[in-house]
């Protein structure tokens, strides 16, 4: 057992030497180098290149503009002059609506200037005696239908006030001689009476248990007293009929007078509003014919003024109503292709809300997935631009007039240049990420481009042309500051440099450097299992030139 134990301490024991071993081993060779030599180093030379910075976004290719054409009016689709794909020019016939009803107030509009120009021209010319005698003929007669219908009204509210009493004098009379009727009060109380009796014998018929049963009480089987119980039910209800039928005769007079007040009641209220709108209706007639003597005989710059204002109006509404007809018929606004028709003839549109969001700086379309809601949508498919939505931080570096490259990804064949018009003041935050909208036209157009296609755009936003440059991987920064490791004499020295455009590769310098000088760029070595020290394998962590 003991030599056993001392055998696992000796395997322990060399196992942690060989450990210790490969540690010094690995140490030695990444942290502990030897002098490197330039053919272990990875160099670059200092020379003059052109460096550009640019920044890349996907978005969509659109129409240089975009109109959302709606009709004006409600309506009924009569015909559609276009389909989806075809060109159309500005001022072409696409749609019509039923204008039946927009025909006919025209016409009415119409009429109406007629008739309000007869107006002005009745006003113009002077009143003679004779038109003056009738208007005051009206008036009289005006006046005098207004007192005939006073009195009237007042002799029609006489009678029914007289007969509404008259109908509570008779009620009170024959309900005094029914409370002070024996043989009434004698059918209340046998009413009463019947009432009672026929209360007991349904209690017995329910305590008897026959309330489940019906008549004749036979199958199933009954209680004995249920057929017994139903007849004395039957005939007490029957008693009970008899005497409401007698209180019901006695009452009877009393519940004539009682209709008759409330229908004679019902028409004094009829009458008397009736007879309030026959006095307010004669009233208004005595005021027009009393105005109509005024404004002839005494106000008319008055009149002439109103007339001339009743026949612009009427004017205004001819020139509406033929907007209203003209608007029956849908003309293209703009030159380009129909994109979208929502309607078939037989079905009912009207005024539409669809409107266009605009990209920065130009008419196009802003890309979105909400679906329009006009009628028709046609696109200015004259020139195409392309509309990308850029990282926050790479708007900041967007300007206007920078130049742009754009590939398309159903048209790899295709590539267009182009520049920057615009880029959006303001972001567009989708699920939380923050993008701002830049337009890019586009110098040429083909035909294999379709709108909505899938467009990827490179946009060169710095560049400085033969300058000296590195690589961008040589360069460190620390504390803000940029430095090099420059190759000299089989040393490296680090050397603080002034860096200006970073391209994509190479970064600008404008001081520190002399060109034809080396630097290096960083490399990690990984120790090989059977080099030595010397013959270690350098990994790149970056490329140069």
């Amino acid at each position: 057992m003991t030599r056993f134990m001392n055998r696992q301490r000796l395997v322990v024991a060399g196992l942690a030497a060989i450990a210790l071993v490969l540690v010094a081993l690995i140490y030695r060779d990444v942290f502990v180098p030897a002098k490197p030599t330039a053919g272990t180093l990875n160099l670059a030379t200092v020379a003059r290149r052109t460096v550009t910075a640019s920044v890349t976004g996907t978005g969509s290719l659109v129409p240089m503009a975009q109109a959302n054409v709606n009709f004006r009016v409600s309506g009924t689709l009569t015909e559609i002059d276009a389909h989806v794909g075809d060109h159309v020019t500005a001022g072409q016939i696409l749609a019509r609506v039923d204008s039946t009803a927009e025909s006919q107030a025209l016409a009415a509009a119409e009429a109406n200037v007629q008739v309000a120009e007869a107006n002005l021209q009745s006003v113009l010319t002077p009143l003679t005696s004779s038109q003056i005698s009738q208007l005051q003929h009206s008036l009289s007669i005006a006046q005098q239908s207004y007192n005939d219908t006073v009195t009237q009204v007042n002799f029609t509210n006489t009678q029914d006030a007289n007969q509404v009493t008259a109908d509570k004098n008779q009620l009170a009379t024959d309900q005094q001689i029914l409370n002070n009727s024996l043989s009434y009060q004698l059918d209340l109380q046998a009413l009463a009476s019947a009432k009672l009796t026929l209360q007991n014998a349904t209690t017995t018929f329910a305590a008897d248990g026959c309330q489940q049963y019906s008549y004749p009480f036979t199958s199933p089987p009954a209680p004995a007293a249920c057929l017994t119980d139903f007849t004395t039910v039957s005939t007490d209800q029957s008693a009970v009929n008899v005497a409401q039928g007698k209180v019901t005769l006695d009452e009877a007079p009393v519940t004539a007078d009682q209709s008759k007040l409330n229908l004679d009641t019902a028409k004094q209220q009829q009458d008397s509003i009736n007879g309030q709108h026959s006095v307010n209706s004669a009233a208004a007639q005595v005021t027009n014919a009393r105005d109509q003597l005024t404004t002839q005989t005494q106000s008319r710059p008055n009149q002439i003024a109103s007339a001339q204002a009743q026949l612009a109006s009427a004017q205004t509404a001819v020139q509406t109503a033929q907007q209203n007809l003209d608007s029956t018929t849908l003309a293209a606004p703009m030159n380009g292709t129909v994109n979208a028709i929502n309607g078939v003839v037989g079905e009912s549109v009207g005024p539409g809300s669809g409107s266009t969001a605009e990209a920065p700086g130009t008419q196009a379309p802003l890309p979105t997935s909400a679906a329009s809601g006009s009628f028709m949508v046609i696109g200015n498919d004259s020139g195409m631009e392309v509309v990308v939505p850029f990282a926050e931080s790479d708007a900041a570096r967007l300007a206007s007039s920078q130049a742009a490259s754009v590939t398309f990804d159903a048209v790899p064949s295709v590539t267009m240049t182009g520049q920057v018009i615009a880029v959006a003041s303001s972001a567009s935050v989708t699920s939380g990420v923050v993008n701002y909208y830049a337009t890019i036209s586009l110098d040429s157009t083909s035909t294999a481009l379709k709108e909505g296609m899938t467009s990827n755009a490179t946009v060169v936003v710095s560049s400085a042309t033969n300058v000296l440059t590195v690589p961008n991987l040589a360069i460190t920064r620390l504390g803000g500051q940029a430095y090099v490791n420059v190759y000299s004499n089989g040393q490296e020295v680090q050397t603080a440099i002034e860096t200006g455009v970073v391209g994509d590769t190479y970064t600008e310098v404008t001081s520190g450097l002399t060109e034809g000088e080396q630097v290096v760029i960083p490399t990690l070595r990984v120790p090989s299992g059977t080099n030595t020290r010397g013959g270690a394998n350098p990994i790149r962590i970056g490329g140069g030139g």
